[in-house]
């Protein structure tokens, strides 16, 4: 199959050799024949300038001219006017133009012999010879151009159609079912557009696919505690003295707490999946970001008696995004926080490693059983056997946001190997 370009070329080639040619011809005929016509004009004019060669008064524009004859004495020798007024002698040696009875003629006067030969032809007749030469030259350019336009149009549109047909093949998608378009059945110079769009589809479908999962997601963690919430709070109101009203609130509390949170990581989660693009990076003195984390999660860790500090390590300035960056640092220190033991320890430590930057925060709690490291970024996974109580949301949002900065995640045991280590290693 032929490109677009290739039909387009070929095409317009070869309709503007095949018009040139034609109108080539057409012209040439059309000059032949006015040749023809002002050399037989030329023969007639030779006859008609003899005395008594034109009758009076039937004579062909075209052959309109007067021809006189002055003899050495001045007197008319020979007038030939055709019909014409003839006109006074000007005594001129070549071509002249003049205005005789309010019209333009040209004129041409020579001494021959000792006589004076003055030949005039009003500019009116040349004037509409000039116009019959234009039309019937004009005539066979106007029609090849009419044919040309037609040949153009017809040689644009069927280039254009594999173009046609991608649109309807776009337009026929449904955005709730993309299907692949097939490249093979285009034009060569549009497979690669068709490959792109398939492309793009394809990241649609899946963007539409990972969106219907969390609504779907969403939906069904939400249900859980809000049906939660509502027995809760019929507790609260079947409650017959103040010390069980005051125990089924502090549940009622609880449970709100726990339903903001999960709002809120899912609100974290959707915004942070949303991101398009490369990340918008600045440095970000890392040093001061984890005392700030460390300063925010304080209240927590001194409620449960874990000593959380960042180890001393050298300076470092990473080109990260500040607050997706905060936002990263935030859930790993309050899942360590919350899974590990009460009297516990959580440290946030950074460095270099094989010249690559790291944020690194670990503990020394119950840990993860490497069976279900794999599975702890994904949506809603919470380990069996875990009573601390979550949304399984913190390290999918960990994980989009390092993905945001292009940056891996590994999973290792904690110090001694107790607890649990989450390393993030930038580019």
């Amino acid at each position: 199959m032929k490109t677009i370009r290739q039909q387009l070329l070929i095409g317009l080639l070869c309709t503007t050799l095949s018009c040139v040619l034609g109108a080539g011809t057409a012209l040439y005929r059309s000059l032949l024949a006015e040749t023809n016509e002002l050399a037989d004009l030329q023969l007639r004019q030779l006859a008609v300038a003899l005395p008594g060669g034109a009758p009076e008064g039937s004579h062909d524009p075209e052959e309109a001219f007067v021809l006189q004859v002055w003899n050495s004495s001045g007197a008319v020798d020979m007038t030939n006017a055709g019909g014409l007024a003839p006109l006074p002698r000007y005594d001129v040696q070549g071509y002249r133009d003049v205005v005789w009875n309010d019209a333009a003629w040209r004129l041409y006067g020579q001494e021959l012999g000792g006589r004076y030969v003055q030949v005039a032809q009003p500019q009116a007749a040349r004037d509409h010879l000039a116009r019959h030469m234009a039309w019937r030259a004009g005539r066979p350019l106007l029609a090849i151009a009419v044919i040309f336009a037609l040949l153009v149009l017809a040689v644009v549109g069927r280039a254009l159609r594999p173009l046609y047909r991608l649109a309807e093949a776009v337009g026929d998608q449904s955005a709730t079912a993309l299907r692949p378009i097939d490249a093979a059945g285009m034009a060569p110079d549009l497979r690669p557009v068709v490959v792109a769009l398939n492309g793009l589809m394809s990241k649609f479908e899946e963007a539409m696919a990972a969106q219907r999962t969390f609504v779907a997601d969403a939906a069904h963690e939400l249900r859980s505690p809000l049906t939660a919430l509502k027995l809760q709070l019929q507790l609260a109101e079947r409650a017959g003295t103040a010390a069980e009203r005051a125990l089924a609130l502090a549940k009622l509390h609880e449970r709100l707490d726990r339903a903001s949170h999960l709002v809120q990581q899912l609100l974290s989660l959707a915004r942070h999946e949303s991101e398009q693009g490369e990340a918008q990076l600045q440095p970000v003195d890392v040093g001061a970001l984890l005392a700030s984390v460390v300063a925010d999660h304080s209240a927590l860790a001194d409620s449960r008696d874990i000593d959380l500090g960042v180890e001393e390590s050298a300076p470092l300035v990473l080109q990260a995004e500040r607050e997706g960056l905060r936002v990263l640092l935030n859930n790993l220190v309050d899942n360590a926080l919350r899974y590990t033991q009460r009297g516990g320890r959580v440290d946030l430590l950074t460095g270099v490693e094989q010249g690559k930057p790291f944020l690194r925060v670990r503990d020394n709690g119950p840990g993860v059983a490497p069976e279900h490291r794999a599975r702890l970024f994904d949506r809603f996974f919470r380990p069996d056997g875990n009573e601390v109580w979550g949304c399984g949301l913190g390290l999918s949002i960990v994980r989009n946001i390092a993905n945001h900065h292009q940056a891996d995640i590994r999973l290792d045991d904690g110090e001694h190997g107790k607890g649990l280590s989450v390393t993030v290693i930038f580019p």
